[in-house]
């Protein structure tokens, strides 16, 4: 058995290691040092919450186009509540509102998916252009600096790492976990065991939105300022969430997603900082990451057909 998790990890650890390599390669002075390394892990964390909030959507075979949009209005509804409030105790008040804003949008998307019954694509593609509508007639949040200590080390890190235990908890222990893995992997023979699909698929909606509060409270801590997105520019936050879940499914069978999550998001991080210590052009930049998005989801697709046919 231990030399079999040894082997596991191992194979967890190629992935980043080779990305690592190739780049500490093409430029060791700029890119590898123990520094640069310690800020790509903490920088995994932001995208890594949001990820896990959507392993609880995705799981079901739905989909959620509006986090970024959520995390930007429930950065700007937690730092305006914190401001009126009063900076004593700030940053509860700014964790309730995020975390209490997140919720609330979850459960209107799950709400709307419910009662529309048309794809959870279109229904969040829909709303989430009405959360870029409400945080831009809301306008700009700006969080005082002494408030914004959990954008940095080691707070930042401190609840990263409580937000992985919690994730890891909620989707490998509990019944909600179980029912929402039995959904996805059909619904037909979950409804037969006496699953109440419907109520599964919001709790997994619900669910999302917590780790989504908890990623909209890091992300106005690490930048102190909120810019709400027009025209569907908020889509741009999905993406490297998105990259992390399918890297996270392409290593489901050496850890588990949660763990597989967050390996993913360091490794994108690693290949987006070695593009810029490379001086690749930005356009080269999405180009290079599109591709590497393509391969991911190709590799991910193939093992779920796998996992299907055994």
């Amino acid at each position: 058995m231990n030399k079999g998790l040894g082997k596991k990890i191992l194979t967890v650890l190629v992935l980043p290691c080779a990305v690592y390599v190739i780049f500490y390669v093409l430029q060791p002075k700029r890119f590898g040092s123990l520094q640069t390394l310690y800020i790509m892990f903490q920088q995994a964390f932001l995208p890594s919450i949001s990820a896990w909030g959507l392993c609880f959507v995705m799981t079901l075979g739905l989909y959620d186009l509006s986090i970024g949009a959520i995390i930007i209005l429930s950065a700007i509804v937690g730092t305006n509540l914190t401001l009126f409030i009063g900076t004593s105790f700030g940053y509860i008040w700014l964790f309730i509102g995020c975390l209490a804003t997140a919720v609330v949008l979850e459960l209107i998307n799950a709400t709307g998916y419910n009662f529309l019954k048309i794809p959870s694509m279109i229904v969040t593609i829909g709303l989430m252009i009405l959360y870029e509508t409400v945080a831009n007639f809301m306008g700009n949040a700006v969080l005082p600096y002494e408030l914004s200590i959990f954008g940095r080390a080691p707070y930042n890190i401190i609840v990263g790492l409580i937000t992985l235990i919690i994730a890891y908890l909620l989707y490998n222990r509990t019944q909600i976990g179980m029912q929402i893995k039995a959904v996805g992997g059909s619904e037909i023979i979950a409804r037969n065991a006496g699953v109440d699909v419907q109520r599964v698929k919001m709790y997994g909606f619900l669910l999302c939105g917590v780790f989504l509060g908890i990623a909209s409270f890091l992300s106005v801590s690490y930048g102190g300022v909120i810019i709400p997105s027009t025209r569907m520019s908020s889509i741009l936050r999905l993406f490297p969430p998105l990259m992390g879940y399918f890297i996270g499914i392409a290593l489901k069978k050496v850890c588990n997603i949660i763990i597989g999550v967050f390996v993913g998001e360091i490794v994108i991080i690693m290949v987006v900082t070695g593009m810029v210590t490379m001086g690749v052009p930005t356009t080269y930049q999405q180009v290079i990451t599109g591709l590497f998005l393509l391969a991911v989801v190709g590799i991910a697709i193939k093992a779920k057909k796998d996992e299907v046919v055994k």
